[in-house]
């Protein structure tokens, strides 16, 4: 203090410089002495407990500024000197009480060494675990209230998000999602409700809030590490005593309520976001699409979640994941999806897909399965409309409305991109590892046999008249079938079966200088290759197989195929963007190295059972339809050609090379444009699954016995 009895502002001291030169000393000491062994300059430090007294001295910020320097001293002697100082009592001490004094303040002008010091205790616990138990506060207890504990003290439930849904404050059936209240994080269920406290998890909660982006990515990274941590008991108190899943949650939710109410769908699938220091300004936001910064924020946030969870102690994970889908996803995602309005379900859909394309974290990925599909896994019965949200989607599928039908086929076709077994087990598998579509057909001689392979390679296969076609496969009711597709003819068979499904004047490839399906075998050969490192760790079987416990009486091949089966079948009455993506969706699951699903998607020889659709029996129909409409147009083939042009861009009356783009004035269109577009879309297809059925074959053939 001065003569007239005003403090001094601290850079007009020389304190700074004191502790400066005492790092320094201490830093020089310890490279001079021997290994495990202490100075008399850091003996004095420990013994006269001078880190208490700057703690103090920091905490009155006497003088001025002093918490600012007393910060920055902690953070060089920690980070500086190798010696294990922390562990000792007059370290750990002082520590912790500067630690829960970071955070107190918003915006205080202490932020920046806040945080800077907070990272460096939390780089130091990740280095050596224990060191975090430090850092958590249990409340001492008089004899009477321990008495009273020992007896109230029943086993914790797993917390999670049914004890944060509390907290939370939020109903469980929230009747407008866009307007659901949020209550506070600072009112969340905190450490005063059990008097515990984990005091470096809530300063860096308190600093993740902070209004400089730096601070908080910090904060982020330093809550990142915390709940890395492998100690079991700081797993358990980051879940039961801290405001951490809450908030994570509701900031989650906070960013998603702060969406815009229209974006186009381009925008929205185009929007990348991962989190971090990229912050949109409001400026920006008007030069791109109205609602950007809003929905970079939300992807930012749920990026963040996501990665968090991926490295997080399994306990912390899991509880996180859950608390995501009891608060975000089931009630706030779930009445969005699932209202009446077609544009608002529209938009909703497409950010659940949006949300769908971010996650990759397996705890939350599940969720997100749980969430839209359910958890069952018994076979599924005709007219099922549980879970309620997977019963509608599907349904959405075959919507009157082009755009909803749209965004829920592209929710289907991300799912099927995800690398969680649960999610084709639900859709398809359940239904068919009974095998009820096979249909069982005596053994005959070789003679009748090689009879029947010549007159089917002079006619088109039909779904449910060529038993005799799959003589060599046993009863799989006993044990696997045998591969029928071992020999290279069958599966040129199978091949020359989908090439020829469309005449010769309805194919408009060959004018184009885009024949063949050989086009299609190098996509065919790589995306094989990534789904089976895919599926490989679900020890799917090699041999189509008879799972007792899925065997039923009748056939049905569950909600989710028929839909799709039903919508091939109306190829020629639906427009091309929606053609499009149905035959993505159908490429995605025969591409899937189930031999069950292969053989009932790709085997045009399968004999099925009475009243069993296939793949192929819904595309000879189709075929025959289209020779049916179309025979009798002689420009047949020159518009088709005409048509591929537009598509592929080469025609300057070129149209819906954009899903989204309107047909302009210049742009002419024939009466029968959808079907004509339906057609190639047909062909192409075919080509496709020609190579998938192909590509699967070789690997088959080339697989080590």
């Amino acid at each position: 203090m001065d003569n007239k009895g005003q403090k001094l502002p601290i850079d007009q001291t020389q304190i700074p410089e004191h502790l400066e030169q005492m790092v320094v000393l201490l830093k020089e000491e310890e490279l001079n002495a021997e290994l495990d062994s202490t100075g008399p300059c850091m003996e004095y430090l420990l013994q006269h407990k001078l880190l208490d007294t700057l703690y103090s001295l920091g905490r009155t910020d006497h003088p001025p500024g002093m918490k600012q320097i007393v910060l920055q001293f902690f953070t060089k002697l920690l980070s500086r000197l190798k010696q294990p100082i922390l562990a000792h009592v007059s370290v750990h001490r002082a520590v912790n009480r500067l630690v829960k004094a970071c955070g107190e303040v918003q915006a205080a002008p202490t932020e920046s060494e806040e945080i800077q010091f907070l990272c460096t205790v939390c780089s130091l616990i990740k280095s050596t675990p224990y060191l975090v138990n430090f850092f958590i506060e249990v409340p001492k207890l008089n004899s009477d209230a321990r008495k009273t504990s020992l007896t109230k003290d029943a086993p914790r439930p797993e917390t999670g998000a049914g004890h944060m849904a509390q907290s939370a404050d939020i109903p469980a059936n929230s009747p407008d999602t866009r307007t659901t209240h949020i209550t506070s994080p600072n009112t969340a269920n905190g450490p005063c409700s059990t008097g515990r406290n984990f005091s470096l998890m809530n300063s860096l909660l308190s600093l993740s809030h902070s209004a400089d982006s730096r601070v908080a990515v910090k904060a982020c990274e330093g809550l990142m590490l915390c709940s890395s941590l492998p100690e079991e008991t700081a797993a358990s108190w980051i879940i039961h005593d801290t405001r951490f899943c809450t908030e994570m949650t509701q900031r989650l939710i906070e960013a998603y309520l702060k969406l815009p109410a229209f974006i186009s769908p381009a925008d929205l699938e185009n929007a990348e976001a991962k989190w971090g220091l990229d912050v949109i300004t409001e400026s920006e936001d008007h030069k791109t699409f109205l609602g950007k910064r809003h929905l970079v924020s939300f992807l930012s946030w749920l990026d963040y979640c996501d990665q968090l969870i991926s490295i997080a102690n399994p306990m912390v994970a899991k509880s996180l994941a859950k608390s995501i889908r009891e608060l975000f996803l089931n009630v706030i995602m779930e009445p969005s999806v699932l209202q009446a309005s077609e544009a608002g379900a529209t938009l909703a859909t497409a950010y659940l897909n949006r949300c769908l394309r971010t996650v990759c974290s397996p705890e939350l990925l599940s969720e997100f399965c749980f969430f839209i599909l359910g958890h069952e896994r018994l076979p599924e019965q005709i007219g099922e409309t549980t879970p309620e949200i997977r019963h509608r989607l599907i349904e959405r599928c075959n919507h009157l409305s082009e755009e909803l039908s749209l965004v829920t086929l592209k929710l289907f076709d991300t799912l099927l991109q995800k690398d969680d077994e649960h999610i084709m087990h639900n859709l398809v598998l359940r239904n068919l590892l009974g095998r009820n579509y096979y249909k069982v057909t005596p053994v005959v001689s070789e003679e009748v046999n090689s009879a029947q392979d010549k007159e089917d390679n002079s006619k088109t296969p039909n779904d449910t008249s060529l038993g005799k076609e799959d003589n060599i496969k046993q009863d799989s009711k006993e044990k696997p079938s045998v591969n029928r597709s071992s020999s290279r003819t069958e599966v040129h068979k199978i091949v020359n079966c989908f090439l020829a499904l469309l005449p010769e004047q309805l194919k408009s490839s060959y004018q184009t200088a885009d024949s063949g399906y050989d086009m299609y075998l190098r996509d065919a050969h790589k995306q094989y290759r990534h789904i089976c490192e895919m599926t490989d760790p679900w020890s799917w079987p090699k041999e189509p197989v008879v799972i007792k416990r899925f065997v039923v009486d009748d056939f049905y091949e569950g909600a989710f195929l028929r839909m799709l089966l039903d919508k091939m079948s109306h190829l020629l009455e639906q427009s091309y963007p929606v053609n499009l993506q149905l035959t993505s969706v159908v490429a995605r699951l025969a591409l899937l190295p189930h031999p069950n699903l292969t053989e009932y998607l790709l085997d045009p020889f399968l004999p099925v059972t009475d009243g069993t659709r296939t793949l192929f029996a819904v595309f000879q129909k189709l075929s025959s339809e289209i020779r049916n409409k179309l025979h009798a147009q002689s420009d047949l083939s020159q518009q088709l050609v005409n048509v591929r042009r537009q598509l592929m861009g080469t025609s300057t009356n070129l149209h819906h090379k954009n899903p989204y783009r309107k047909t302009t004035r210049y742009q002419t269109r024939y009466e029968d444009q959808n079907q004509l577009e339906a057609i190639i879309v047909m062909e192409e297809f075919c080509k496709e699954l020609s190579a998938i059925a192909f590509v699967k074959h070789h690997s088959e053939v080339n697989r080590p016995s």
